[in-house]
């Protein structure tokens, strides 16, 4: 599935009570959709950016900037995240540059109610990283 027809099949689908917006934000140079920002209802500020490969539909949630991170805790910080990726399920905590992520992936294959499940469950993810987390952010 092409992410211009997940787009438009996602796009105010609800799912487990919680309606998804769909935003295509960036094309590549054929004019493709190559990256969708996917929004679920009350997780506004822990958007989804999603892109897909011929394999996978690969998803990551912005959780914080380094700079953002007590520097004196940075150590005990990256401890507790690899003591957190056991814990949650199907996402994985990571950091690309300087910006911590939560990240997930699916088969291409993968059915629409599936995806859309997915997508709430890294919501609740991110949210629930992100307050474990607090004692370790400015």
């Amino acid at each position: 599935m092409s992410l211009k027809e997940l787009a438009i099949q996602l796009s105010g689908y609800i799912q487990d009570g919680y309606s998804l917006d769909v935003l295509p934000i960036q094309e590549n140079g054929n004019g493709e959709i190559s990256v969708l920002q996917i929004t679920v209802e009350g997780f506004d500020e822990l958007p989804i950016f999603v892109t897909s490969t011929d394999e996978q539909i690969l998803c990551v949630t912005n959780l914080f900037q380094k700079e953002e991170v007590k520097q004196e805790l940075l150590d005990d910080l990256n401890d507790t995240l690899l003591q957190l990726s056991v814990n949650v399920p199907l996402s994985s905590l990571g950091k690309i540059d300087g910006q911590y992520v939560l990240f997930g992936a699916m088969s291409v294959n993968t059915l629409l109610d599936n995806i859309a499940h997915e997508l709430v469950v890294q919501s609740e993810n991110a949210l629930e990283a992100l307050e474990a987390l607090e004692e370790f952010l400015n």
